[in-house]
Formats: structure tokens, C-alpha cells, sequence
């Protein structure tokens, strides 16, 4: 099995890697002027981190104890929860870094992590081994069962 998720996985980096496109991230600022998680060294990582449904605007609970995206990362200062639900792309997602994904999974498990594959420059990433000293292996592992296995 091994064997086969990783010729797949090289199978998504080949074609991912010659079309070099993602998805837009739905949330996701004007910060790259097109909203998609493919420009700098660690957002590759678009994950839905509010409900935006009927305008709510309110953080997801990714654990047990009902704690967002912030809290388990430890950026809170940096909640940017109104700028995802606001326009010029108005959405519940936003291009996060590697190292945070990596952090979140390490702390809640891959299933409870809300990520949006078409958003989120996998092939980018599966190419990479650590990001800002966090191990991406684990991130990796639950990139291929969600975005490629599935």
C-alpha cells in the first residue's frame, strides 16, 4: 500500500507541479491580488476556519474542548476572522502555513482537520520535509489520505 500512495503522490506532483495552479481559497485576502495558496514559502494550506454560513462569521472548533484555528496555533493575536468572511473574496477559509497544519494535526488528528484539497497546493508541499523546524511528515501522511486517497 505504501508503494501505491506514494506513485500516486508522485503521480498529483507531476500533474500539479505543470499546471502550478490551485484553486482560489475562498476567505482568502488580497494579499497575492488572486486568493490561491500557491505564491510564498509556507501558506500552501487553504483550511476553512469559520462557519460563514448566513453571514455567522464564527471560528470552527477543530478539538474536543471546541478551541479554533487560533487558539491550537497559538494566534490568536492574529485573528483574521472578519477579513475571511469579508469582501473583496468573502468566504470561511484562509491560506495558512505548512507548520501550522502540522501543528494542528499533531494536536486534534487528521480527521478533524478541515482543509480544502482543489485550494491547497498539495504537490507543493508533499516536495517538502519541514517548515519553519515543524516535521511535515504527519501533515504530508494526512495530505495524501484526504486530498489524494479520497
Amino acid at each position: 500500500m505504501s508503494l501505491h500512495v506514494s506513485l500516486v503522490s508522485l503521480a498529483v506532483i507531476f500533474a500539479v507541479g505543470l499546471s502550478g495552479d490551485v484553486a482560489v481559497c475562498p476567505g482568502e485576502g488580497p494579499r497575492y491580488g488572486d486568493f490561491k495558496c500557491n505564491h510564498d514559502s509556507t501558506h500552501r494550506v487553504c483550511a476553512q476556519l469559520v462557519d460563514n454560513s448566513q453571514g455567522k462569521c464564527e471560528e470552527l472548533a477543530w478539538d474536543k474542548e471546541q478551541e479554533s484555528f487560533w487558539i491550537i496555533t497559538n494566534q490568536q493575536r492574529w485573528n483574521w476572522k472578519d477579513r475571511i468572511c469579508a469582501k473583496p473574496n468573502p468566504g470561511d477559509s484562509w491560506c495558512i502555513c505548512m507548520w501550522a497544519t502540522a501543528r494542528l494535526i499533531d494536536q486534534v488528528g487528521c480527521d478533524n482537520v478541515h482543509i480544502r484539497c482543489e485550494a491547497t497546493d498539495v504537490a507543493y508541499i508533499l516536495k517538502r520535509y519541514t517548515d519553519y523546524g515543524h516535521d511535515l511528515t504527519k501533515a504530508k501522511a494526512c495530505l495524501e489520505k484526504k486530498c489524494i486517497s479520497s
